[in-house]
């Protein structure tokens, strides 16, 4: 959901994607920046990356902040972004050897105010089509980057046709 896979990054994003990425991967300055503002800077985006803002509540805010203010907590979360260049290499060498040929549901966000509202057509999509073959995107209307706090019922209804609503006898 809503993920743009290092290596296959679309164009419409430029080629390193949205500033974040770039500011995420600078080593040991986004730290120091953040100490002590976390719930600013998390704030940021749990709000500016949603369509609709109320759907993570501030209390939900304060989980998160708990965790990534806790020692190397932020540190984690940016190494993640850190990586992306080794995960690049890994993605663009396993597309090379073949695309997976699984089927795939892609939901993407339709609107990110952060970003300037509409974006237009999916960029998780694009991303991923660059990895498999058999990829179904859906756009999820009225919904940002936190599709399953912004659309809850949405995303189920489109798990349970993606995955034909067989559940083996399990209820």
């Amino acid at each position: 959901m809503d993920f743009i896979f290092p290596g296959f990054i679309p164009p419409e994003f430029g080629e390193n994607g949205p500033w974040w990425f770039t500011f995420h991967q600078t080593p040991n300055l986004p730290e120091s920046i953040v100490e002590g503002k976390e719930r600013q800077y998390l704030s940021w985006f749990f709000k500016g990356l949603a369509y609709n803002p109320e759907a993570i509540t501030d209390e939900e805010i304060d989980r998160y902040v708990s965790y990534y203010s806790s020692p190397g907590g932020m540190r984690a979360g940016f190494e993640y972004y850190r990586a992306f260049s080794q995960d690049a290499e890994d993605n663009k060498e396993s597309a090379a050897k073949g695309k997976i040929t699984m089927p795939v549901l892609v939901l993407s966000g339709d609107i990110y105010p952060a970003l300037g509202g509409d974006f237009p057509g999916s960029t998780t999509l694009n991303s991923t089509q660059a990895l498999a073959e058999n990829v179904q995107g859906v756009i999820v209307p009225l919904s940002g980057h936190w599709i399953p706090e912004e659309q809850p019922n949405f995303v189920l209804d489109q798990l349970s046709k993606f995955f034909g609503n067989n559940t083996n006898g399990i209820e």
